[in-house]
């Protein structure tokens, strides 16, 4: 049995649950025990983070480290291409995700708490659209991001893209990415298994963006 761990707001649980579904596996999701960041969370998961997942009582945490591992268990379902140098490709796109994207993009989130912060707006916004533009010079991004296939590249990026553009939206900068980069979310959004997928982290983003707009 499969239990993912998370969060409906969440872009990694959203990261994981998209690649639980391109594979086709049955999982059950629930919130970490006890709430996210409380001390009993923290004491079956070190960092008090999510996701985690729970494969037959093995609990594993940080998202790029459970893809890996369903990738490793469950290789007739793989998200990773067959030859090495595709396949390390496909993980330095994941890593360009997780440490020059995705935390651009979370800064965001303190920009929406507090408006005071705005000066900040324009800096992060350049940023990012320098790193989309680097991005594009290594991403195949036609159709996904790695190739013809969906792949472990995707799973990040199929989050956290959509998420820039909606938060930037919001505080009135709307983001600029490059063509190449619209030919994949094209892509993406004709995935009727993603958009299923993302279908609960955009109803809960929607309800945390009402939360804090102001009149």
């Amino acid at each position: 049995m499969i239990i993912l761990y998370g969060s409906p707001l969440s872009t990694y649980t959203a990261k994981v649950r998209l690649a639980l579904n391109w594979r086709g596996l049955a999982f059950e999701e629930r919130e970490p025990e006890g709430g996210y960041k409380s001390a009993a969370w923290s004491a079956r998961v070190a960092m008090g983070t999510i996701p985690a997942l729970d494969h037959d009582g093995f609990l594993l945490a940080e998202s790029e480290v459970i893809l890996e591992y369903l990738e490793e268990t469950f290789p007739d379902r793989p998200l990773l291409p067959a030859q090495p140098q595709a396949r390390a490709v496909v993980r330095c796109l994941a890593r360009l995700h997780d440490l020059h994207v995705e935390p651009q993009v979370r800064a965001l989130f303190s920009l929406i708490k507090d408006p005071t912060q705005g000066s900040r707006l324009l800096s992060l916004k350049v940023s990012l659209e320098d790193r989309l533009q680097r991005l594009a010079t290594v991403a195949v991004a036609n159709p996904c991001m790695a190739g013809s296939q969906p792949s472990l590249a995707d799973c990040g990026f199929a989050v956290t893209l959509p998420l820039a553009r909606r938060l930037f939206l919001e505080l009135g900068q709307p983001l600029e990415i490059p063509a190449k980069l619209w030919v994949w979310e094209d892509t993406m959004a004709a995935d009727r298994t993603l958009q299923q997928t993302l279908a609960p982290w955009r109803d809960a983003l929607e309800a945390w963006l009402l939360a804090f707009r102001r009149p």
